[in-house]
């Protein structure tokens, strides 16, 4: 259990930081130079098909740092599996969290109503509240 290297992780928050910009852009073509980033990111991992299971192929990774090998498969699977567009950035400016959109009309806005979400429904009442003549 050694702290890993200050390189290490310069590496691991760059790639985090391309996934934001890819969950955050507005559509495919914002997205587009994020996904080439991460693309060129995951060219130092080397994966091998491994069919050990009858009927079933998985990648397994071979070379290259486990953190980002374990997030290359993580995000290629989300997208062959069609789940990368439920990923949402949490409205609250403050907050950050990516979260998974469980709603079936895909508009859940926080991550958690009860840390973020009534934190701004409040915020807006509020300002509202303080705009409205006589109050």
């Amino acid at each position: 259990a050694e702290a890993p290297a200050p390189q290490r992780i310069a590496k691991i928050r760059g790639l985090r930081t391309i996934l934001m910009d890819i969950a955050s852009a507005p559509d495919s073509a914002g997205a587009a130079p994020g996904w080439a980033q991460l693309a060129e990111r995951a060219s130092a991992v080397t994966l091998r098909q491994d069919f050990s299971e009858p009927g079933a192929v998985r990648l397994r990774q071979v070379s290259g740092d486990p953190v980002v090998g374990g997030i290359t498969l993580a995000v290629a699977e989300l997208v062959s599996d069609g789940t990368w567009p439920r990923l949402r950035i949490c409205a609250n400016e403050l907050c950050g969290h990516v979260f998974y959109d469980t709603t079936r009309s895909r508009t859940q806005r926080w991550h958690s109503y009860e840390v973020c979400g009534n934190k701004s429904n409040v915020a807006a009442y509020r300002a509202r509240k303080k705009t409205r003549p006589g109050s």
